[in-house]
């Protein structure tokens, strides 16, 4: 391939993590076309980058900008980390400019929206189909495109693992020692993290319950709960109010900077997906890329991507609860075998294999990788 535009409208989001770290992969071939948000750090990892998009009040005029950008530099492909804005006039756009010669393909994350509209199935199915290549990360992902008329080549590719925030190696006792909440806690006191955008669709008050279960039964496990709040005024006031109640949780409300990343996932034992609602989770790649094992319920793609002996998922449904905590207990009587297993886990998910199975797809006159 000669040159991949790989496109991502925010700077500084989970679809920016992965853009950042495929086209680090891709390397001087690829070009990053995204927010003027982006990090610092992210601008010299040996790709182009482009930023034509500032603040939403401006993406009418940033859009012709952008577009007339991609005309001007004609790549051989662009790749699509979702919709810009609207998915419906992102479609058009599309069409416009593949029908000037341009050759655009889409990685569907989520297939739909979190919190999806009456229309989104038609909106995000014609968004899709306006792509002539579409990679998605699980069959399940895959299904749920093809349920929206999507017929156009598809590659299953994992999602890959999240190195870039692995920044300096930090164990586990200096990371502990860096957070206020866990930093005296006898040695040997478990940690389980819920990390990332702190939502209700995320299971958030499940995992109270859950710590609320295991404190009553005398558990020594910890919660750590890391994230900025995506709540309304009454959940955030639920939130603060439960977790003041739970000795044994530690809430930092608060978007956590990219340094401070690696600090969260080093200070624990293991990592909690306790989703009522999603398709995928970025937050399962940096729990590999920290080694760190999964607890999850069983939703979207993570009984799928979840790697084999590194973790359990727990279907959703009235008892939810009770039986996410036991499976967190029979994960804590065993950490050395969960540990082994999520470290044994990341060969398939480095980058430099996702690229090349991502570019060959591309480079392929049949839509096969």
């Amino acid at each position: 391939m000669k040159s991949l535009e790989i496109i991502c409208f925010t700077g500084n989001s989970g679809l920016t993590d992965y853009a950042v770290s495929l086209a680090r992969a891709v390397g001087a071939r690829a070009r990053l076309v995204t927010a003027q948000s982006l990090e610092p750090r992210f601008r010299a990892l040996g790709f182009a980058v482009e930023t034509p998009f500032r603040r939403s009040r401006h993406f009418p005029l940033d859009v012709l900008r952008f577009a007339a950008g991609l005309l001007r530099r004609r790549p051989e492909w662009t790749l699509w980390q979702g919709p810009l804005k609207f998915a419906l006039l992102d479609g058009l756009l599309v069409r416009a400019l593949r029908a000037a010669g341009l050759r655009c393909a889409i990685t569907i994350h989520d297939v739909l929206p979190h919190v999806p509209r009456p229309w989104s199935r038609w909106t995000y199915g014609f968004y899709y189909r306006s792509f002539e290549h579409v990679i998605v990360h699980s069959n399940a992902a895959l299904d749920g495109a093809r349920a929206l008329g999507v017929r156009a080549p598809a590659l299953v590719v994992p999602h890959g693992v999240y190195d870039l925030f692995c920044l300096s190696g930090l164990d586990r006792a200096s990371a502990r020692a860096r957070l206020a909440g866990l930093a005296a806690l006898p040695a040997g006191t478990p940690v389980a993290l819920f990390f990332g955008h702190l939502e209700a669709r995320k299971g958030l008050f499940e995992l109270l319950a859950v710590a609320r279960h295991l404190q009553e039964a005398g558990s020594p496990l910890r919660f750590l709960i890391a994230g900025a709040p995506s709540l309304s005024a009454a959940e955030q006031q639920r939130l603060a109010s439960e977790c003041a109640a739970l000795p044994n949780v530690l809430l930092e409300p608060r978007r956590i900077p990219f340094e401070e990343v690696e600090c969260c996932f080093a200070a624990a034992d293991l990592v909690l997906l306790p989703y009522q609602e999603g398709t995928t989770s970025g937050v399962l790649k940096l729990a590999i890329a920290f080694q760190r094992p999964v607890l999850a319920s069983a939703v979207g793609d993570l009984p799928e991507e979840i790697p084999a002996s590194a973790g359990l998922t727990v279907p959703l449904g009235a008892d939810f609860v009770p039986r996410f905590a036991d499976a967190l207990r029979q994960m804590l009587a065993e950490p050395q075998r969960w540990a082994a297993g999520m470290a044994a886990a990341g060969e398939r998910l480095q980058w430099p294999v996702i690229a090349a199975r991502i570019e060959a797809f591309l480079d392929s006159k049949d839509g096969h990788a």
